[in-house]
């Protein structure tokens, strides 16, 4: 989520500079809540009943970037203009590549075509539940919950972002550095 939030205001900025547009405190907040809105979907999994503990079910719902972002696009262009458009998609778009990378068990980059879920480079898990290490893992939607049963991690929220973690240090380091920038521009 920290990440997701300093790559929304880092977009924001660089966007603005590359439309050679005004920055506005509207168009900040929109660059961060674009690159959130996909977890909106976090929502409706706890509205289901959901926890962290089955947290990989919430990218059942909107974490379809073959659909998603084309559709919000279109959506966003039709109703604002084309620069959101733009917003709207790379930071969406890094949103997934984030939720593809390091933990959670990836994103379905290619529903509707297949409902593969693809995960890329370090996959985070407790020491005792290691999977071998690949580039390029690719999961069948029904093996997802097994995989988490039998290698995930109950406790991810705190042992990521409460502890000394790389994956939890790089996170607050994007947002940190999207927080200076942010104030050395406005300032």
């Amino acid at each position: 989520m920290f990440y997701d939030i300093g790559i929304g205001i880092l977009l924001s900025l660089g966007l603005a500079n590359l439309f050679d547009t005004h920055l506005t405190a509207s168009w900040i907040i929109l660059g961060v809540v674009f690159s959130l809105i996909p977890d909106l979907d976090y929502l409706f999994h706890l509205q289901k009943g959901g926890s962290t503990k089955n947290a990989h079910e919430h990218r059942d719902y909107w974490h379809y970037p073959v659909v998603f972002i084309p559709f919000g696009m279109l959506l966003i262009a039709l109703l604002a203009n084309w620069h959101y458009a733009v917003l709207f998609l790379f930071a969406t778009l890094l949103h997934f590549i984030h939720d593809s990378i390091g933990i959670g068990w990836g994103v379905q980059w290619l529903y509707p075509f297949n409902s593969n879920h693809y995960s890329f480079f370090y996959h985070y898990e407790p020491s005792d539940r290691r999977l071998a290490r690949k580039n390029l893992y690719i999961w069948n939607h029904d093996e997802i919950n097994t995989l988490s049963k039998k290698h995930g991690d109950d406790e991810w929220v705190k042992n990521i972002y409460f502890k000394l973690h790389p994956y939890g240090l790089i996170e607050y380091a994007v947002f940190i550095i999207a927080l200076v920038i942010l104030i050395f521009v406005i300032g």
